[in-house]
């Protein structure tokens, strides 16, 4: 899928809610920012029995009760295999987002679970944008010019600013397509790295002192970009670009943050994760 422009910034609701296919200004919106999001992807009752089953795991493996608040004592539990497996999140893969899908990728592949499970405890940490850890989890092979694959954010419980939504780079897909048109290299540590010294707004991005808000609109070369968290009710979803820029953010409210994500491939791509894939990915 070819990147267009468009000239401002647009909402990320619309028609996916009611299970119909992405319309045209959905699809400008994904095009131009990397991320759209899919309303009531599945319902607040399946996203229940998706924490649920998380729960019982977290209590088992590592002793967090969902009442004791004292047992919250591993911030970022990870290991959760048979939530990782457990049947009852293939709601997630419900009629909205199977059409979103389908008008993104045209035919893909089914996956035989929804993938990584992200738990962040409440941290007691003032919120602020990360500046460290930017990453991609897909390597730079991919055809710049096609839409291969998605990442799917799916949340599960309400996530409120600063909960712990994972932090996006809206339009950094382009930003790197456009790298890519300018050299041979496709290394995926040297790529990010060139990506993310590239111009002063990344820079600033990976200062710990940095002097602007990279949550305000900038434009780099013409290409908008800014900080956006993943935020909404049980039950949403987000599409993402593989090429989108994220990074791991803190806690500071006072309940979990539960989601689930993994890539989405076009059907005659099979689903190849790269050497990226799950590296920082496990801890999105």
């Amino acid at each position: 899928m070819a990147m267009a422009g468009v000239n401002r910034w647009r909402g990320w609701g619309g028609r996916a809610e009611h299970g119909e296919m992405l319309d045209a200004l959905e699809l400008e919106v994904f095009e131009r920012d990397g991320i759209v999001k899919v309303p009531s992807a599945f319902s607040a009752d399946d996203a229940a029995r998706m924490r649920n089953a998380l729960w019982s795991e977290l209590q088992t493996r590592h002793g967090m009760e969902r009442d004791d608040r004292s047992t919250w004592t591993n911030l970022r539990p990870t290991k959760l295999k048979n939530t990782k497996t457990n049947p009852v999140a293939n709601a997630i893969l419900g009629p909205p987002l199977r059409s979103a899908l389908g008008t993104l990728l045209g035919e893909w592949k089914v996956p035989p679970h929804q993938g990584q499970v992200l738990v962040t405890m409440p941290t007691g940490e003032t919120w602020s944008v990360p500046h460290r850890q930017w990453h991609t989890d897909l390597g730079f092979e991919l055809p710049p010019d096609d839409l291969v694959a998605v990442k799917i954010w799916a949340l599960l419980t309400d996530l409120e600013p600063g909960g712990g939504g994972t932090p996006q780079v809206a339009g950094s897909h382009r930003v790197i397509a456009r790298h890519l048109t300018t050299t041979p290299e496709r290394d995926f540590t040297t790529i990010r790295d060139q990506v993310l010294r590239s111009d002063p707004w990344f820079r600033d991005l990976t200062n710990a002192d940095r002097s602007t808000d990279p949550m305000v609109e900038a434009e780099l070369d013409g290409l908008p970009v800014r900080v956006v968290e993943l935020t909404g009710r049980a039950g949403d979803v987000y599409i993402t670009h593989p090429w989108i820029l994220h990074s791991i953010a803190t806690n500071a409210n006072d309940t979990p943050r539960m989601m689930r994500s993994r890539f989405i491939w076009r059907s005659e791509r099979g689903d190849q994760p790269s050497a990226a894939d799950g590296v920082l990915g496990q801890t999105d």
